[in-house]
C-alpha cells in the first residue's frame, strides 16, 4: 500500500514575485515528487475577489486553509496547492490548486494573468472557472483572453 500524503495547510507552489516572474517553490516541488500514486488535480481560475479560495476550502472539506480576505485586497498570489487523499478514489491523491485572481488592476501587468491562467490549465486535470452570476458573453471573452493575439496586447 502506498503511503498517503496529507498536508495540514496549503503551501505556495508557484510564487509570483514582485518583478512579475513566476518561480516554482522547492518545498512544493519536493512534495509533488514524493507522491507515488495517481493524482487528480483540480485548479480554479477567475477574477480576483470572487470566492475562489472559499470554494477550494469547501472542496477540501475545510472551513480554513486557503487564505480568505475580508477586504477588497486580493489574498492569493501565484498558485497555491493543497494535497490530501482523494475522498472517493482510494489510492489517489487530490491536489487542489488555488490561483491568483485575474484582472486585478493593482498588479499592473496583464501578461502575468495569462501565465497564471495557462499554468492552471496545463497543471490541472479539472479546471474550474469561477464567475459571479451567469456565464455570459463577457465571461466567454474572458476565458479566451489569455490566449488572445499579440495584436491585442494580451495573450501568451
Amino acid at each position: 500500500m502506498v503511503q498517503e500524503l496529507h498536508m495540514e495547510n496549503p503551501i505556495c507552489l508557484i510564487d509570483n514575485r514582485p518583478d512579475g516572474t513566476l518561480v516554482v517553490e522547492e518545498k512544493a516541488m519536493q512534495i509533488l515528487l514524493g507522491i507515488r500514486q495517481p493524482v487528480v488535480v483540480v485548479a480554479i481560475v477567475g477574477l480576483y475577489r470572487t470566492g475562489k479560495s472559499y470554494l477550494m476550502n469547501r472542496l477540501a472539506g475545510k472551513r480554513k486553509g486557503f487564505p480568505l480576505g475580508a477586504t477588497v485586497q486580493a489574498q492569493t498570489k501565484g498558485i497555491w496547492m493543497w494535497c490530501f487523499p482523494h475522498p472517493s478514489r482510494p489510492d489517489h491523491t487530490l491536489v487542489l490548486l488555488d490561483t491568483e485572481g485575474l484582472g486585478d488592476v493593482q498588479k499592473g501587468n496583464t501578461q502575468n494573468d495569462s501565465w497564471i491562467f495557462a499554468l492552471a490549465i496545463l497543471l490541472s486535470s479539472t479546471l474550474v472557472y469561477n464567475s459571479i452570476g451567469i456565464i455570459d458573453q463577457v465571461a466567454m471573452e474572458n476565458l479566451q483572453y489569455p490566449f488572445g493575439t499579440s495584436e491585442s496586447g494580451h495573450g501568451l
